[in-house]
């Protein structure tokens, strides 16, 4: 039997759309063995809701990797325990996809390496954030060359950092949240994304939290998906109130989160507060950065 961990992760991190990816310590876990038929037990969040035949997220990822081998994945039994909160934006997708991916190639003995299993986890996903950040850890930098072969640099967060996520109990599809975004934006804009970015990494990086603060905003896509979070600012001015350092949109949503050193009870309590007075239901979550990715059980 192979089983592994994967962390969950927030993406984009506000400036680092469909680039930026921060590995957190919530975990898909999955075991899978040789069996004589097929089966898949699923436990944990969303457990109603996730498929148990081969359009399982992981099942296919599997296979699609044993196909990339040149080999047949063999008839298995998988068990998945999903402890990612399983309302949208905190890369539950990615982290069954990565976990697939590398799965299927501990199962196959296939050899590859984490960017080749990084690049067919992309091809799944259709962006690298989260996978990458399921797969190596950490802050994660990913770009695409000439061939759209994806590059990751990760990142350790060696200085304690919190993240705190708020999930509102529905789901926004990541399909609606990218067919609501502008296929052009202005140069301005452009530029305000690529400095914070940069400024944003370099933050990380060096410790210097309170630059959290300016380095997180950005122009290509909050503004516009924050309409389908009903209370989004409300809620960032609740957390940003209670001692937050920052507060984006964590992926497509719904989930928001907030940077913080301090008063993270007091900041998770803020956000849930507001969405429950305007009728929503929601979750919070007092995570921190997981520097290690998928690993063995």
């Amino acid at each position: 039997m192979v089983q592994i961990k994967i962390p969950c992760s927030t993406s984009n991190l506000g400036p680092g759309f469909d680039t930026l990816g921060l590995a957190l310590n919530r975990y898909l876990i999955l075991s899978a063995e040789a069996a004589a038929q097929r089966s898949i037990i699923i436990e944990g969040n969303g457990k109603d809701h996730i498929a148990t035949d081969e359009t399982n997220l992981v099942y296919s990822a599997m296979n699609m990797t044993a196909q990339k081998l040149g080999k047949n994945l063999p008839v298995v039994h998988l068990h998945i325990n999903n402890g990612i909160p399983a309302y949208g934006g905190l890369g539950g997708s990615g982290a069954a996809i990565a976990g697939g991916v590398f799965l299927a190639n501990e199962l196959l003995k296939g050899g590859l390496t984490r960017e080749e299993m990084l690049n067919i986890a992309v091809g799944i996903e259709g962006h690298p954030d989260n996978v990458s950040a399921a797969l190596f850890g950490g802050l994660t930098v990913n770009c695409f060359d000439a061939e759209h072969t994806v590059h990751c640099r990760s990142v350790k967060i060696e200085r304690t950092l919190s993240v705190i996520t708020c999930s509102p109990h529905f789901q926004v599809q990541t399909k609606e949240a990218r067919k609501i975004l502008p296929q052009q934006v202005s140069l301005k804009d452009a530029v305000t994304n690529i400095e914070n970015a940069a400024s944003l990494v370099a933050a990380l990086m060096s410790g210097d939290f309170e630059a959290l603060r300016y380095t997180t905003a950005e122009k290509l896509h909050e503004q516009y998906r924050a309409v389908l979070i009903p209370g989004y600012d409300e809620v960032k001015k609740a957390a940003l109130k209670a001692g937050a350092l920052s507060f984006n949109i964590s992926g497509a949503g719904p989930t928001v989160f907030a940077f913080a050193v301090k008063n993270e009870q007091q900041i998770a309590e803020a956000m849930r507060n507001v969405f429950e007075l305007r009728g929503q239901k929601a979750s919070a979550e007092m995570m921190k950065v997981e520097n290690s990715g998928i690993s063995a059980v």
